[in-house]
Formats: C-alpha cells, structure tokens, sequence
C-alpha cells in the first residue's frame, strides 16, 4: 500500500509506546498523514475538486489556490488516478502533452500543483515549456516558467538558459532575455545565437543590435556555426547592409563554410534585397547541385523584383534539370499573372 502512495512525514505524534488495541489504526493514520476509508457517500452532480490537498496545504495555500483555474482530472491526466499516486513521469508526460498543444494554462496549473507537492520537475519538461512559450510567443506564461525553473534549482542549467534568451527575445522582452545573457558563458556560441536570432525576429529597428553582437562574437573568438551567419545575413538582408553583406561573405569564404546550401540560400536573398542580381545569379550558378528550397529562392525573388520574365526563365530551366516543382514555386509564378 506505500508503494502506491505519495507520502508526506510529519512528526511523530506523542506516547507512541504501548499503544492500546483500540488506538492502532488511529495512530497509523496519524503517522501517513491520511484518513480512513469513510462509507460511500450518495452521488451528488456536483464535480468534487480534482487536485485534493492535506489539510495543512489547504491553510497555508487557500488564497493561492483561488487565483487557479480548475479542469476536470479525466482532462488533465490519461489515468483516473489522483495525482499524488501518480509516478512523477506521468506527470511530466501530462505537462508536457498540454504545452505541445499550446494549453499553457493547464500546463502550468498542474507545474504550480506540483510544487506546492514538493514534487520535482525535470530539466527535459521545462525545456518543452519554453518551447511552447517561443511557438505562442506567450511573455506571461514564459516568465511564470522562468519562476519555476528557478524553485527547482535550474537557474543555472546552461541550456535552459539559453532557452530562455530565446523565449524572452522572441517576445520582445530584449531587456531580460539580455540580463540573462549576461549571466552565461561568453565563449559558448549558442547563448549568442539565442540573442542574434530574437534580435533579428524583432525586426530591421535592431540591426544595429545584431551587428554589435556579431562584432562581439568575432572580438572574443566565438566560434560561428552556420546558424550564426544563417541569422545575421537575415538581417543584413532586411536592413539591408550590402558592406557587411559582403564582408560575411567573404568570412564564409575563409572558415570553409560557404558550401552550405542554407548559406548560399541566404546569400541570394540578401544580394536580391540590397539590388545585387548579378551577384545572386553567380551564388545560384556555384551552387554543384540544387535543390528545390534553392529554385524556389530565385524564383520568389525575381517575382519579388518585379522580373517575372527572368522568374519564368528559371522555372522553365527548372523543369528542364529535372526538378520537381512544388506550392511554393506554383504560388510565385501565378504572383506573375497578377503583377
């Protein structure tokens, strides 16, 4: 019977030596902090409450607990079990099942039951959360996430962290996603493109934040990845800043990652935005072999620049290698007949 229970100690009750007969079950419930079975009450149409607490967590938590918005338990958990009997991975599985789809309330009603349970939640659940918060752009929620993470000691798990940089750039809140940031270790590249990448999300009005971290990144020797230069080209297209354009290209070049298709893809974007066609047609042309993300490029930013001729050139010359057109390509094209 312990094993299907989650127990809270408390202290043990006075006189416990010698216990008459009649006291034996009166002591055992008083040591396992539970009552005994009580005979079967008439249904009432009435829902009990779904989260049933001790007494002491309904004295020190009644006003807390008012502020929640209960659901149903067969809502809230797969099983019928109540959730003090539940494993904790159900648990987490139950949290995590709400935040995939986007039920960041009931999520976050059973992560504050939880705690108030003295039950632990794992790094992998919070990890989820964020995720949830990014995808919902939900500020609220992902700084109530934030508190929890810290009350169960992850304030310093460097992947929740950067998680949280994420989060709290793509909300707009650039202010504490940066307070956190600074809280990091500086040679890591992931925590900067966190910042890089909220940065970019925020719109044109932050290049100069972007070109300021990128300049900072290369004066401390971070390395750069692709996703680094993915989402700084992304800015610099939108600025848009052919110079630093050039001069990323050029840095490509020389750490051997130019060949990345996602680079060359966003090579072209940026040469188109900044008027540089010629240049974007010899990025294309290098390409050894392209794939239908690369036509669809070319294809969306000659439409984008009023060239449908050119635009359907390169579907026909698309076709011709044997590539398979898809929506988006159908989508650019028919743009030509409207334009």
């Amino acid at each position: 019977m312990a094993a299907s229970l989650s127990l809270q100690l408390h202290s043990f009750p006075p006189n416990l030596t010698s216990p008459s007969p009649s006291s034996n079950t009166k002591i055992t419930f008083q040591l396992f902090n539970f009552k005994p079975p009580l005979p079967k009450k008439p249904h009432h149409t009435t829902e009990p409450s779904q989260f049933p607490t001790t007494k002491n967590h309904r004295h020190h938590h009644h006003h807390h607990y008012k502020k929640l918005k209960y659901f149903k338990e067969k809502d809230a958990f797969p099983s019928s079990l109540p959730i003090h009997t539940k494993n904790p991975r159900s648990i987490y599985k139950d949290i995590k099942r709400f935040a995939r789809q986007d039920k960041l309330k009931e999520a976050l009603t059973i992560l504050d039951y939880v705690d108030q349970q003295g039950i632990p939640v794992n790094a992998t659940t919070f990890s989820v959360l964020i995720t949830a918060c990014i995808r919902t752009k939900s500020l609220q929620h992902g700084r109530e996430v934030h508190v929890h993470i810290r009350i169960n000691g992850f304030e310093n798990n460097e992947f929740l962290r950067t998680k949280l940089v994420h989060m709290y750039t793509s909300c707009g809140a650039l202010e504490e996603a940066k307070q956190i940031f600074n809280e990091l270790p500086c040679n890591s590249v992931y925590p900067w493109n966190a910042l890089l990448r909220g940065s970019v999300i925020a719109g044109r009005k932050h290049y100069l934040d972007v070109l300021k971290a990128y300049t900072e990144m290369r004066a401390l020797g971070v390395k750069l990845n692709v996703y680094t230069f993915t989402t700084v080209i992304k800015s610099f297209a939108g600025a848009p800043a052919l110079f630093q354009g050039l001069k990323a290209h050029g840095l490509l070049i020389k750490n051997g990652l130019v060949d990345s298709s996602i680079i060359r893809t966003s090579l072209i974007d940026l040469y188109f935005k900044c008027g540089r066609i010629n240049l974007a047609r010899r990025v294309f042309d290098e390409i050894p072999s392209r794939d239908v993300v690369v036509w669809g490029a070319m294809v969306a930013d000659f439409v984008h620049n009023r060239l449908q001729r050119e635009a359907l050139e390169y579907v026909r010359w698309m076709v011709e290698e044997g590539v398979e057109v898809n929506s988006v390509v159908v989508m650019s094209v028919l743009r030509t007949r409207v334009m």
